[in-house]
């Protein structure tokens, strides 16, 4: 039996290891101890490896949130400017001496690291919400709302930091999900594959099922890599005959 390609990605070796994980949860193999055995580390591994992945996309779960208080934080300054830029008259008044609260942080906080903008976001929005200010917010109808989604937003990214805080702290702790991976893929290559194609000879009922779906699915997962490797290769080619 063909092994695992060595330029699979982290995911991929997952996929594989979830795939066999799933086909014995419907043909579980019974009355053998060393397959028990065996499967028990690579299940555990692979609920590993995808327990480790998944804490490392927590960055991107941190940098979604901090999309949507910027979306927010925008919502709240053009609205204001919009209600600024238009004939005077008390409701106008009222919105100017909002924009001037704005102009004190400026738009520009977007582009702060992700730390110091918490920090403004949390300043506006005490600013924003002082009590001597109920009758300039009234002049803006929709500016209420849009400080309960800004504060909102940026609840929802002091979760997503804390929990990328906390996964750091946990990943420091652990293994990295490569090692992983390649723990997972040396107990598929070495030992399950190696038990499974032996046995599929000795016994042919019980194992050969089991052997036929080794098969296919560590020749597709080595399909996919190669033909990744090779679109990689003709890109680099066509990339170097233009220069």
């Amino acid at each position: 039996m063909k092994k695992i390609n060595s330029s699979s990605t982290t995911n991929q070796i997952a996929e594989i290891g979830n795939s066999i994980v799933e086909f014995n949860k419907s043909n579980p193999i019974t009355d053998d101890a060393f397959y028990s055995i065996t499967y028990t580390l690579l299940s555990e591994k692979t609920a590993e490896l995808i327990d480790t992945i998944n804490r490392a996309g927590l960055h991107n779960g941190k940098k979604e949130m901090d999309e949507l208080r910027d979306l927010d934080v925008r919502a709240i300054f053009y609205t204001v400017k919009a209600h600024c830029i238009r004939r005077p008259s008390e409701d106008q008044k009222k919105a100017l001496r909002i924009q001037e609260i704005l102009d004190r942080y400026g738009l520009e906080i977007t582009g702060y690291s992700f730390g110091d903008e918490s920090t403004n976001i949390r300043a506006l929005l005490n600013d924003l919400k002082s009590p001597e200010l109920v009758e300039e917010r009234a002049s803006i109808p929709e500016l209420d709302q849009l400080i309960v989604n800004l504060e909102d937003s940026q609840g929802e990214f002091d979760v997503a930091d804390a929990q990328l805080i906390e996964g750091e702290v946990d990943r420091s702790k652990t293994k990295s999900a490569s090692i992983v991976a390649k723990e997972l893929k040396d107990i598929i290559d070495s030992r399950f594959c190696v038990y499974i194609e032996a046995m599929s000879f000795a016994n042919p009922d019980k194992y050969k099922s089991y052997y036929d779906l080794l098969q296919i699915i560590i020749d597709q997962n080595n399909r996919q890599v190669e033909e990744h490797l090779a679109a990689l290769k003709r890109k680099k080619e066509k990339t170097e005959a233009k220069s």
